[in-house]
C-alpha cells in the first residue's frame, strides 16, 4: 500500500493504473491523508493503537462503497436498508461496491447455527430430499414409491416360475352382513376373496360370520412367466388403482398347483405376501411417512421443527441439580431444597411418610441410597403418567417432578413463576437429542462414512446418516463424506447443490474452520470464528468486482493457517 500526506497538493491517478484514489481523508483522527489503493490485490492496513486504520478502512473506504452502492436504488428500497453517513473526504474514486467483516459476533438467537449462517443449511434442504434414501421407523426396512412396473419387475424375479394372487384392500361398511357384501362385490365383477389365508369364492354360501374392517379382494390369479408380463402390468395397474395405492402379491404355497384351478374354498395358506405402495408408505408395517420435502429438513420451518422445541434443540425444564443442590443432606435434613420452607412443609412430610411406608432410611445421606429409592423420591409410586388432585389428596408420593408438574400447573400466580425461575434451566431437547428436526424427518438417511456401495435396501443402521448426523459432523468430515455420495448420471440439479456446498465447506477449511460443526450455535463462536464464517459466506456467494474490507482476519489462527486464509 503506497501512502502520501499533502494538504493542498491532489495527484491525479490516471484510471488505467486501476486503483482507489483517496483524497484528504479527515475522518475521526485521519490528517487530510491521500492514498491510492490497488485494485484486485490483497492491501494490508497497518500501524500502532490510535493510528486511523478503522477510521481509513471501515469509516472511510467502506462506508463510501456501501453508500454509494446503496445510492443506486430507488427511493423506496433505499428506506429498508442502513444508510450510512458519508465520509469526511474530499475525493474518493474508482472505489467498488464494499462489504465489511468486522470481528464481532452480534448474534443472539439461538438458531442461527454455522449452516444457517453459511447458507448451507439452505442447499441440504434441497438436496437432502433427492439423495437419500427412506426407512421405516419401525422395521428399518427401505421406503419407496412403487410403479406398476416396478412392482410387476420385482414380481417376475422374486416369484419366477410361481403362481401368484393380487389382491387389494376393500373397506367394509359397520354391521354389513358377509351376504350383502359378497352380493356388492360380485356385482362389481369380483369373484374371490382372501379370507384367513383362504380363497373364498364371493357366489358360494359364506360360512363367515363377520369380518374385520377389511377384506382383501382378488384381482387376479396369475402364473409367473416373461410371457405373462403385460397381464400381470395390467392386473397391478387395476389393483393399485382400487387399492388407493396399497397391493399384496401371495404366492402359492405349492409350485405347481395353480390357484386358478382350484374350486374349494379352502385352498392351501399362501407363503408370506408381498405388500407393495405408490406412495411413502411401508407396506409391511402399514405406516405412512410424510413425503420429503424440502420443509420437512429445515428446522425452521414448522414441518420440520421438532414440535417438542420447535426447532431450538432444548427445552426450560426443572433442573434436578437446583432442586436437590447437596446431595450429601439426608431426606430429614431437608435434601429437597422448596420442600425446606413453612409454604412447601406438608411436602416435606408427605416425603417422611411415604419413605416410612417404603421402609426408606431417612437419616442417611441422599447420594448413598440405593438407586431405586433416589428414583423413588425424584419420581414418585407411579414412576411415569401424569398426576391428578387425588394423587396429591390421598396419600399418595407424588415425587419432587411431580410437585414440580404441580407448580406449573399454577403459574398463573406470579409468586409461583418466580419460585419455578430458580429451579428452571436449559436442557437438551429430551425428544430430538438436540438434532432440532422431528422425528419424521431422522427417517431420511444416506450413507455413512464407512458405507459399502451396495444397494441401500441391504445397509445396516450403523453405514446410514440422518440429516442432524450428518450436520453434528466437523465441517472437514462432511466435506469428505459430501464427495462420495453418488449422483445419477444426468442429475444436474443435485450436482449443482453438491459443487455449492461443497465450495462452502472447503472455504470453511481453508480459513481455519474446518474443526466447527454445521450445527454449531452461532452465539457460541467467538469474535474471530464468526469473521470467518462470514467470510466464507461472502466467498460463497461468487461475487465479482468487490471490495471487503476485514478486521484483523487472521486472529487466532495458528502460524500455519495464515496462508491458507491469504491463498483465498
Amino acid at each position: 500500500m503506497g501512502s502520501k500526506v499533502g494538504k493542498k497538493k491532489r495527484v491525479r491517478v490516471s484510471p488505467a493504473n486501476d486503483c482507489i484514489e483517496i483524497r484528504g481523508a479527515r475522518q475521526n483522527n485521519l490528517k487530510g491523508i491521500d492514498v491510492d489503493l490497488p485494485l484486485g490485490k490483497l492491501t494490508l492496513v497497518t500501524g500502532p493503537s490510535g493510528s486511523g486504520k478503522s477510521s481509513l478502512a471501515f469509516e472511510t473506504i467502506y462506508a463510501e462503497g456501501q453508500r454509494r452502492y446503496v445510492e443506486t436504488f430507488s427511493p423506496y428500497m433505499r428506506q429498508f436498508l442502513d444508510r450510512m453517513d458519508k465520509p469526511r473526504v474530499d475525493d474518493i474514486r474508482g472505489i467498488p461496491p464494499a462489504i465489511a467483516i468486522e470481528q464481532s459476533n452480534p448474534v443472539k438467537s439461538s438458531r442461527s447455527t454455522v449452516g444457517t449462517m453459511t447458507e448451507i443449511n439452505d442447499y441440504l434442504k434441497l438436496l437432502w430430499p433427492r439423495v437419500a434414501h427412506a426407512f421405516c421407523p419401525n422395521c428399518s426396512r427401505e421406503i419407496r414409491p412403487e410403479t406398476a412396473q416396478s412392482i410387476a419387475q420385482q414380481v417376475l424375479h422374486d416369484c419366477a416360475g410361481k403362481n401368484i394372487l393380487i389382491t387389494f384392500w376393500v373397506a367394509v361398511p359397520a354391521k354389513t352382513q358377509p351376504r350383502a357384501f359378497f352380493d356388492f362385490l360380485q356385482q362389481q365383477g369380483y369373484l374371490r376373496v382372501w379370507i384367513e389365508d383362504k380363497v373364498v369364492r364371493v357366489d358360494a354360501d359364506p360360512k363367515i360370520k363377520r369380518f374385520g374392517a377389511r377384506v382383501q379382494v382378488i384381482q387376479d390369479r396369475i402364473a409367473i412367466t416373461e410371457e405373462n408380463r403385460a397381464r400381470l402390468v395390467e392386473a397391478i395397474e387395476t389393483a393399485l388403482r382400487f387399492g388407493k395405492g396399497k397391493i399384496n402379491i401371495i404366492p402359492s404355497v405349492e409350485a405347481g398347483v395353480s390357484p386358478a384351478i382350484s374350486t374349494n374354498a379352502a385352498d392351501t395358506a399362501a407363503t408370506a405376501a408381498l405388500p407393495f405402495s405408490t406412495g411413502w408408505h411401508c407396506a409391511h408395517c402399514d405406516l405412512d411417512i410424510r413425503p420429503p420435502t424440502p420443509g420437512l429438513f429445515s428446522f425452521n420451518n414448522p414441518l420440520g421443527a421438532c414440535p417438542e422445541c420447535r426447532g431450538f434443540g432444548r427445552t426450560i425444564a426443572i433442573d434436578l441439580n437446583k432442586a436437590i443442590p447437596d446431595r450429601s443432606l439426608s431426606i430429614k435434613q431437608g435434601v429437597v431444597r422448596v420442600f425446606r420452607g413453612a409454604e412447601f412443609g406438608e411436602s416435606q412430610k408427605d416425603l417422611l411418610r411415604a419413605c416410612a411406608r417404603e421402609e426408606i432410611d431417612v437419616n442417611v445421606p441422599f447420594e448413598e441410597l440405593p438407586k431405586a429409592d433416589q428414583d423413588f423420591v425424584i419420581e414418585g409410586e407411579k414412576r411415569s403418567g401424569d398426576y391428578t388432585e387425588e394423587d396429591y389428596e390421598y396419600d399418595r408420593w407424588y415425587g419432587v417432578r411431580g410437585f414440580f408438574r404441580w407448580l406449573e400447573s399454577k403459574t398463573y400466580k406470579m409468586h409461583v413463576r418466580v419460585l419455578l425461575s430458580r429451579y428452571r434451566a436449559y436442557v437438551t431437547c429430551p425428544s430430538c437429542k438436540g438434532g432440532r428436526y422431528q422425528p419424521e424427518t431422522v427417517n431420511y438417511k444416506i450413507w455413512g462414512a464407512h458405507a459399502p456401495s451396495r444397494a441401500v435396501s441391504g445397509a445396516s443402521p450403523e453405514t446410514l446418516l440422518t440429516l442432524p448426523q450428518f450436520q453434528a459432523l466437523s465441517i472437514s468430515d462432511a466435506r469428505d463424506l459430501l464427495r462420495k455420495i453418488d449422483i445419477p448420471a444426468g442429475d444436474k440439479t443435485v450436482q449443482m447443490l453438491r459443487n455449492e456446498i461443497s465450495a462452502r465447506l472447503n472455504y470453511l477449511c481453508e480459513v481455519g474452520v474446518g474443526y466447527l460443526t454445521l450445527d454449531r450455535s452461532t452465539r457460541t463462536l467467538s469474535g474471530g470464528e464468526v469473521q470467518r464464517v462470514n467470510l466464507t459466506t461472502c466467498l460463497g456467494a461468487s461475487l465479482v468486482n468487490t471490495l471487503f474490507v476485514m478486521d484483523e482476519p487472521s486472529i487466532g489462527l495458528h502460524p500455519r493457517d495464515v496462508g491458507r486464509l491469504v491463498r483465498v
